[in-house]
């Protein structure tokens, strides 16, 4: 079965279920994952060779795309192989803490690419070498399916468009070739992979089962080092624990510690798309009185690329630190626990008069970059600006009264609460959530929604990561926990430039940061935020947690929150993994040639069969009439029509020109197997052990197979023979 009116279908459903895998991540990864399906198509056509060369290929092939041509020294593939090992552990981190899609990353590469080769070679293989194209496109359909509900149903529709026709002909070409298949019955099965692929994003565990984590900051980092990134991601940027300490910072006044920013949202996660040399307006812009602020920095249990320090940073003591548009700062080499340096920073102190009377006239590039909204956006979005603009009466307000609107909504007057434990089932719906019915989370939601809303009511904003104050340890000495990693935002006035906003409940801009800024008439209720803010949540809850158990929280098991849907979807998974046992054993005597037919008569009656009994029927001493006629007297049947069916099966086998029908025959003996109680039969069909053996033989077979194939084409000593 291998023309090439099989493998052109084959080998573009291929292709493009290898190509879906690009929905996992933002831009860039096209080029790896086409590379790794044509390996994949390759590999699986290269016959005897095809399961020496899969493994080999895969590795190969993630090497050569992620970090280009290996090393030819032992030190080198030393050196190599950590870096992978260490690329690993931080993709595992980055698919643990942050939804999909996920940036090319080379870990996250040398995760996926080794998959893609493996999935589709597989798929491949089962057409041209097995016989089972139905196989294949159950493997592939079922791929993308997959890859619907990961990713959102983003981005996978022109996939499935491409593959569904290439399905349908692979399956309408092959069945005349030895499938068993008639026309009809080749498109009634394209058409149930196609039902089964598309039914998967819509069925109830796919957004409960398949949903991005969020980070239990009580389980990770803890005692460990944690790695901040010079670019985070909004949602869960930092793998550290609560209690790790990351950094110490000595400063004269307690500041925010900013990291960097993130302009560009595109309805799911935050990213940064500022360009080296490009003017995105003045950071400080002139005639704004600054205030020097030294601060010495000692990293601690992290290891980071970022410099950390009070904005504006306009120098630091690290040699070669590279300074970013949007006034952050980082490294080239990652420090590590230990490293310190010092950085000068110009706290910008604008009047009252200069931040009320900001008017609109930002430049070009300010309003291309810092105005921009997701195309697809949740109506609650512009419906929650709307009614700022109302509530607060905005007609005629100036942008920097309506970015204090904005933060006074979401702290008092919007009903939001913070909750360090929120979980928002879909990160593509998390901003609908938080502004409509859910109303709580953490500094992720609050900054994300005021960036959003800032930008729908035409202020130019963006998002800062870094670290509230800390823990002061000593006069003018802070220690920064995982606790304190923090996400707020800065908002551009035209004289003044980008000036911080705090809209996470319970948190506050530092005093020496708006010393001069104009507040308005707030409610009492500021007293109790700030009493019930998250590092004073953090220390009661220690002063309360039992005294002779103090890693309790640690050792808190997740399963007694585990909501009563969770238990209906594991239930469901489980049944689908049961469905699997007798599907697969359809599939494989879906073929109907002779020799499939007896293995799916046999399995039937071994099936039915308590366990131990059927062993009887293992001796290679026996015929296959002699075992197949053994099985049907054990189980209780007649055994007259298996005695049929094995004389035809014996003719098939030994016969130069068999003319029995073996298909009337098998049919009689599956009439007859049919007569058992139906709670046998189901048991039967749930009973994997039919299909264990068969799999045991098999590879024991292709084991066999491909040592001779190896024996033929080598004669000892190393020499190539001729034949």
């Amino acid at each position: 079965m291998g023309g090439w009116t099989v493998r052109v279908p084959l080998y573009v459903a291929g292709l493009v279920a290898g190509v879906a895998f690009s929905v996992l991540f933002v831009g860039g990864a096209m080029a790896y994952v086409l590379g790794a399906a044509i390996v994949a198509t390759l590999v699986g056509s290269a016959g005897a060779w095809r399961f020496v060369l899969i493994l080999p290929a895969a590795a190969l092939y993630t090497i050569l795309a992620v970090y280009g041509l290996p090393p030819l020294s032992f030190g080198g593939w030393e050196s190599l192989v950590g870096q992978i090992g260490l690329d690993v552990w931080n993709a595992m981190g980055t698919m643990y803490a942050n939804p999909i899609p996920y940036s090319p990353d080379p870990g996250l590469l040398v995760i996926v690419l080794p998959i893609i080769v493996l999935l589709v070679a597989f798929a491949v293989s089962a057409t041209l070498y097995e016989g089972s194209p139905v196989v294949s496109i159950a493997v592939l359909g079922l791929t993308i399916g997959v890859l619907s509900t990961v990713s959102f149903e983003v981005g996978v529709g022109p996939f499935f468009a491409i593959f569904l026709p290439a399905a349908v002909a692979l399956l309408l070409v092959t069945a005349g070739e030895g499938t068993g298949l008639p026309a009809p019955g080749a498109v009634a099965a394209g058409l149930l992979v196609t039902g089964v692929v598309l039914s998967l994003p819509a069925m109830p565990f796919a957004e409960a089962a398949i949903r991005p984590a969020t980070m239990d900051w009580t389980r990770i980092g803890t005692g460990g080092t944690s790695r901040l990134a010079v670019e985070a991601d909004v949602g869960d940027y930092l793998t550290a624990g609560r209690d790790a300490e990351l950094l110490r910072v000595e400063s004269p006044e307690p500041l925010l510690w900013r990291g960097g920013t993130l302009d560009f949202f595109d309805g799911v996660r935050w990213s940064s798309t500022t360009e080296p040399e490009m003017d995105y307006g003045e950071e400080v812009a002139d005639g704004v009185a600054t205030r020097a602020v030294v601060q010495e920095i000692k990293v601690l249990q992290a290891e980071t690329d970022l410099l950390f320090g009070g904005y504006r940073m306009t120098d630091v003591s690290i040699p070669g630190a590279q300074r970013s548009t949007d006034g952050s700062w980082s490294t080239s080499t990652p420090l590590t626990q230990g490293f310190s340096y010092r950085v000068l920073s110009q706290i910008p102190q604008p009047t009252a008069a200069q931040l009320t009377g900001a008017g609109t006239g930002y430049p070009a590039e300010v309003r291309e970059k810092f105005l921009q909204l997701p195309q697809e956006r949740p109506e609650v979005l512009p419906e929650t600006a709307e009614k700022i603009m109302r509530d607060y009466d905005l007609a005629d307000a100036t942008p920097y009264e309506k970015a204090r609107a904005i933060e006074r909504y979401l702290i008092y007057d919007g009903g939001f609460t913070y909750n360090l434990d929120v979980d928002y089932n879909r990160a593509d719906q998390a901003i609908e959530e938080f502004l409509g019915e859910g109303k709580e989370g953490f500094c992720t939601q609050f900054a994300t929604s005021m960036a959003l809303l800032a930008r729908e009511l035409d202020v130019p904003s963006r998002v800062v990561y870094g670290a509230t104050t800390g823990r002061e340890d000593d006069e003018n000495e802070y220690v920064v926990t995982g606790y304190n990693m923090h996400t707020w935002v800065e908002v551009y006035f035209p004289g003044v430039g980008w000036y911080p906003f705090e809209p996470t409940p319970g948190s506050e801009i530092p005093s020496a940061m708006q010393a001069n800024a104009p507040r308005p008439e707030l409610p009492g209720a500021r007293d109790e935020a700030v009493a019930q803010s998250p590092g004073q949540r953090q220390q009661q809850q220690q002063e309360e947690a039992p005294q002779n158990e103090p890693n309790a929280i640690d050792r808190a098991d997740p399963a007694s929150d585990s909501p009563a849907w969770a238990y209906a979807v594991y239930a469901g998974m489980l049944v689908l993994l049961i469905a699997l046992i007798p599907l697969t054993k359809r599939l494989l005597a879906v073929r109907g040639g002779p020799e499939e037919l007896y293995r799916d008569l046999t399995g039937r009656l071994r099936d039915a069969l308590p366990p131990g009994k059927a062993a009887l029927a293992d001796s290679p001493a026996l015929t296959p009439t002699e075992r197949l006629l053994l099985l049907a007297g054990v189980v209780g049947v007649a055994v007259e029509p298996f005695r049929e069916f094995a004389m035809v099966y014996s003719e098939s086998l030994y016969a130069q020109d068999p003319r029995a029908n073996t298909s009337r025959a098998y049919r009689k003996a599956l009439h007859e197997y049919g007569t058992l109680p139906l709670p046998r039969r189901v048991l039967a069909a749930l009973n994997p052990a039919s299909l264990l053996l068969w799999a045991g033989r098999w590879v024991l077979a292709e084991k066999t197979r491909l040592g001779k194939k190896l024996a033929r084409r080598w004669k000892p000593g190393g020499t190539r023979g001729d034949g």
